[in-house]
């Protein structure tokens, strides 16, 4: 972890080269190919971000788009760590827009906290910004790799609940017996080596949703049969079929999968969504920032299968496979720029609904030693 530390910016220096992480992202418009962003959403998510300090773009930050022929639209996803300046910004703000960040903050900045002890000293905003309609904002928490795993102990069960009401507390929600159900489900769902790897809500949403992703699945049976157990109502078999077709290609040689779902009291939202990791990376405290060349089957696959647009995916291997040098009003930066994972979602009807990229990002002010780590 100390080389990604050397990548974290000063927050000063992101301080003196934009008001906020908005004025960042418009000052980078050019480093993303049209291709690949949407001007429209991209100047929404703009807009969304210019109530955000602009030390976030100095932690890890993560966009996801489109790379098929689906509606535009934009995720991100920003880190925010206790006992930063960006956290201090926060407390000192306390805006609305930003309501539930504060008192996860609180919690995890104490060493005696429990909460703490499972997720470590992260929380993530994260902006779905769909085409056409309202954005959605989340709180999210990424627990760390073996606080929620099912391993058959009772602790993971115990730091599951323990999560999901610090969640649900900071904004400003109580879970009732049927969310509760809905997610105890979810949770009885996991096999042996698979574990809860985000949980999540959207505080201002009318329908009050708990957003789960189940990693560690490891092939396409361990995919659908999960599906099975927790009791997705869509079409399992096509899924199976549509994977198992990119298996043959070669796409997923390599990779590890993850499941999105959404949950709220009547039960699962129809849409789910399969992230695919590099298992070279997703282990690796490093790996975000040397993964050159582990997506390449999958990319090649995914092209073969006619699942993404050729255009799209030239433009994103261009964009991810180095780091880009940009002027700022405090000197040189560094823009480093990489693949974090792929995300396909699938309806009820079995059938892709979209295919996205995820990209990480993070910027830091030039230097010799930051230069030579990512060479």
């Amino acid at each position: 972890m100390d080389f990604v530390k050397e990548w974290v910016a000063n927050e000063d220096d992101l301080i003196r080269e934009g008001a906020s992480l908005g004025a960042l992202l418009a000052r980078m418009k050019d480093v993303f190919h049209p291709l690949l962003f949407s001007r429209g959403e991209y100047q929404r998510l703009i807009k969304l971000a210019s109530g955000l300090p602009p030390t976030l773009a100095g932690f890890p930050l993560w966009i996801g788009f489109p790379i098929d022929n689906s509606p535009p639209g934009l995720l991100l996803d920003v880190s925010v760590l206790s006992g930063t300046r960006s956290a201090q910004i926060f407390e000192d703000m306390d805006l609305v827009s930003t309501a539930g960040v504060v008192p996860l903050l609180r919690q995890i900045g104490s060493e005696q906290s429990s909460l703490k002890r499972i997720v470590g000293n992260r929380v993530l905003l994260q902006y779905e910004i769909p085409a056409g309609q309202p954005a959605k904002q989340g709180l999210l928490l990424y627990p760390e790799q073996t606080m929620l795993a099912a391993n058959g102990s009772d602790e993971g069960h115990q730091n599951f609940g323990i999560a999901l009401h610090a969640l649900a507390d900071a904004a400003g929600q109580t879970l009732n017996a049927a969310e509760h159900q809905q997610l105890e489900h979810a949770w009885l769902a996991l096999d042996a080596g698979t574990r809860v790897g985000v949980i999540g809500v959207f505080p201002q949403q009318r329908l009050r949703v708990t957003r789960l992703v189940m990693l560690g699945l490891s092939s396409v049976a361990d995919v659908v049969a999960f599906l099975d157990r927790v009791g997705w109502t869509g079409k399992s078999a096509l899924v199976a079929a549509t994977l198992q077709r990119l298996d043959a290609l070669g796409a997923l040689a390599g990779m590890t999968f993850g499941v999105q779902l959404d949950l709220h009291a009547e039960g699962m939202a129809p849409v789910i969504e399969l992230q695919v990791f590099s298992a070279e990376t997703i282990y690796d405290p490093t790996g975000w920032f040397k993964d050159k060349h582990c997506w390449t089957a999958l990319l090649n696959g995914l092209a073969a299968g006619s699942l993404l647009v050729p255009d799209k995916l030239a433009e994103l291997t261009r964009w991810s496979m180095g780091t880009r040098t940009l002027i700022g009003r405090s000197g040189l930066l560094l823009l480093l720029q990489r693949i974090h994972h792929f995300a396909l979602a699938f309806g009820s009807d079995g059938e892709i609904k979209y295919v996205n990229a995820h990209v990480f990002m993070l910027l830091n002010q030039w230097s010799k030693k930051s230069n030579g780590s990512t060479s």
